[in-house]
């Protein structure tokens, strides 16, 4: 039968490759090369692109996104040894009688002033600057019993720059100091050592008394949220395991309560700061009732409790502690005398403490802490002579308000637009895995990727302490979620994209092209998802082995934290770490490929002929044989004698057996290796591809 023209026989061939793939086994759509490409144009072209787009349509990215969490979005939560919130005190224990002393500048008052307290209980521990003529034989021989039982007594400056007077021990020991020294504490508190007493082995746990300057709030004018603050000293106890506090409610059946002020039908907390409204306070009134019983993550608890009882906070009026505050007047305590020192200050509410953790460029994450501050002690055995604390916390989280930066929106968006120009290139007129692997390689190589890793190199370098910060205390919003997703997809792609980049002799190195493509969706996936399980839980090991929490009253803290209370100084930053994965992802890719090669059919040779040019062997500049081409031998096509000016092979070297084609005694270069050289072919004529549009 003779064959068709020299003008039809491209068109006889591209009819019989047509026929070839109808006849085709539907097996093949199966095999794993083929489920790569598929995974790999779906990722590139479609989810890709339509994620982006939800991302710039459905939420604030391109108007007024924030990288953190602002206050009107704060989080509430409990951490039992807060990593972030770790101290101790250095120096500060001494003998109980010392602490006895003290205790007398508390005795039989609920509150007392700031400055006396301070500058006495500042004094260290050592017993030659203490006169103790005051205190009775009685109160001298409880304290040496104390010591004798290793009951810890503290007093002077500890590593947060407050000197509070603090005793641990059992709970027995706790409420016979409380009736020793005459201390006027809540019935509430009384009663919860009473009942832990009588559980003890229910919940076995040390206890803690602490008496410390606190900062209070009082209304100032009618209706006006601008409360005035005041410094005074009253006392807790708690603990050492949260979920060991007893249940106790104030009612009447603890105490009384009397009318101390009529306020003519004003409410004095119609309107109070946002922060009055955050914690559980132990009086009724109009504040927002807030739960004290809170959710905790059963594998931090020490009994695998799965909720916790917070600590009330309390507010005083001359000096007594408040039973309601309504608009008939405020209610105190009926065993309590009110005092005149006290009364100008008028109604005294807690105020939650406000402890920024702050990044060395000044950005903020504010935690209002409940300041009933509580924690779990500890001596270490290298350190006797300090006591450290890992506090157990109720905080409310919100940070400053960061602009977050569209960077990795945009090169994200660059490496897919050009991915869909390169498919179009490269598979407008016909589909295969053969063309998904060179489109892939395509999109794999040229100079953008040098572009790509730049911008998303500054971009992390420039916010690594940023993304830290936020991981790290849970504050990240969706959008910086996002950014972060983003930043990981192109950095981890464009830095493999350039180790793998070609030098010497080119490889195609196809099955590597395909699975690295096909591996983009699956991890930017599972990075996306891992970062939204994150998003809200803080990533506390980031603070606790990659990170050194300074305070300013250390040399360290004053150098980096300026005018900050505390600032995180991180050791490893965000680049290093997503190069570290980014290795990771490419070695898992090199794995995958060899994995299918050898899964691979060998290529069918029914139409297509592999011409290989002959080798020989020569020696290089160093001695070592190696392969090389007979020129003279070379049997050039028209593309590469006229378009390449070499034989393909000069180009890649691991193509030989998808470089030609025979059909009808006719020998020609392939569409696909025309297509890899970087031309396209439209009529009769080769155009280069980079004319038309950038390699991606």
């Amino acid at each position: 039968m003779k064959g068709p023209t020299d003008s039809h026989w491209a068109e006889a061939y591209y009819h019989q490759q047509a026929q070839a793939r109808k006849n085709r086994a539907w097996k093949s759509v199966f095999r794993p090369s083929a489920i790569a490409a598929y995974l790999a144009i779906a990722g590139r072209i479609i989810v890709g692109p339509l994620a982006l787009l939800l991302l710039f349509t459905l939420t604030g990215y391109l108007s007024d996104a924030t990288v953190f969490i602002e206050a009107d979005r704060s989080i509430f939560a409990f951490t039992e040894r807060d990593s972030s919130m770790a101290g101790g005190c250095t120096g500060c224990l001494g003998p109980c009688k010392i602490v006895m002393l003290k205790y007398k500048l508390l005795e039989g008052v609920a509150i007392t002033s700031a400055p006396p307290f301070f500058t006495f209980t500042s004094l260290p521990p050592t017993e030659s600057l203490y006169d103790f003529s005051s205190l009775r034989d009685e109160v001298l021989a409880f304290s040496e019993a104390l010591d004798a039982n290793g009951t810890l007594c503290q007093s002077s400056k500890n590593e947060w720059g407050t000197s509070p007077i603090v005793v641990t021990g059992s709970a027995q020991e706790l409420l016979n100091i409380v009736h020793m020294a005459n201390l006027n504490l809540s019935p509430q508190m009384v009663r919860e050592l009473e009942l832990a007493i009588e559980r003890a082995d229910e919940c076995v746990t040390g206890w803690t008394m602490m008496s410390v300057v606190r900062l209070f709030q009082y209304p100032t004018a009618e209706g006006s949220s601008e409360f005035g603050q005041v410094p005074a000293v009253d006392t807790h106890i708690f603990p050492d395991y949260t979920e060991c506090r007893p249940v106790v409610e104030i009612d009447d059946s603890l105490v009384g309560s009397k009318l101390a002020l009529d306020t003519n039908g004003q409410d004095p907390l119609k309107v109070v700061p946002d922060q009055l409204t955050l914690f559980p306070y132990s009086f009724t009134s109009s504040l927002p009732p807030i739960p004290r019983s809170v959710p905790a993550d059963p594998s931090k608890t020490k009994t695998g409790a799965t909720s916790v009882v917070q600590s009330y906070l309390r507010a005083y009026y001359g000096g007594c502690r408040v039973r309601a505050v309504n608009t008939t007047g405020i209610y105190i305590e009926d065993t309590c005398a009110i005092s005149k020192h006290w009364v100008g200050y008028g109604l005294m509410v807690h105020s939650p403490d406000d402890i920024p953790l702050c990044s060395t460029g000044d950005v903020c994450i504010h935690n209002y802490f409940n300041s009933l501050w509580e924690w779990e002690h500890y001596v270490a055995a290298d350190r006797p002579d300090r006591v450290g604390m890992n506090l157990n916390t109720f905080r409310s989280r919100y940070a400053d308000t960061v602009a977050i930066s569209v960077l990795p929106g945009v090169v994200v968006g660059q490496i897919l637009l050009m991915g869909v120009v390169s498919l179009y290139q490269v598979m407008s007129h016909k589909r295969s895995v053969l063309l998904t692997q060179i489109w892939a390689y395509r999109c794999q190589n040229g100079r953008m990727q040098v572009i790509y890793l730049a911008q998303i190199s500054y971009h992390l370098l420039y916010n690594s302490d940023l993304y830290m910060l936020g991981l790290a205390t849970g504050t990240l919003t969706g959008e910086s979620i996002a950014n972060l997703t983003c930043c990981v997809f192109a950095f981890s792609y464009s830095f493999v994209n350039l180790m793998k980049a070609r030098s010497g002799d080119q490889q195609l190195d196809r099955h590597f092209r395909l699975i690295w493509e096909a591996m983009q969706i699956v991890i930017t996936t599972i990075v996306g998802c891992l970062l939204l399980s994150w998003q809200k839980a803080p990533f506390e090991s980031i603070l606790a082995q990659n990170a050194e929490i300074l305070r300013k009253t250390s040399a360290r803290g004053a150098k980096y934290c300026g005018l900050n209370d505390a600032c995180v100084l991180f050791t490893v930053n965000f680049p290093s770490v997503i190069a570290v994965l980014s290795v990771g992802f490419g070695f898992v890719a090199v794995v995958a490929s060899l994995l299918m090669k050898r899964m691979a059919p060998k290529a069918s040779r029914s139409v297509r002929g592999s011409y290989v040019t002959p080798k020989i062997a020569v020696a290089d500049v160093n001695g070592k044989q190696q392969a090389a081409y007979e020129a003279e031998n070379d049997d050039l096509t028209s593309f590469e004698r006229n378009c390449l000016g070499s034989p393909f092979h000069k180009l890649f070297s691991d193509c030989d057996e998808i470089t030609y084609v025979t059909y009808n005694g006719k020998r020609c270069t392939t569409v696909e290796a025309l297509l890899l050289t970087g031309y396209l072919y439209y009529g009769a004529e080769d155009h280069k591809m980079a004319a038309a549009t950038p390699v991606a």
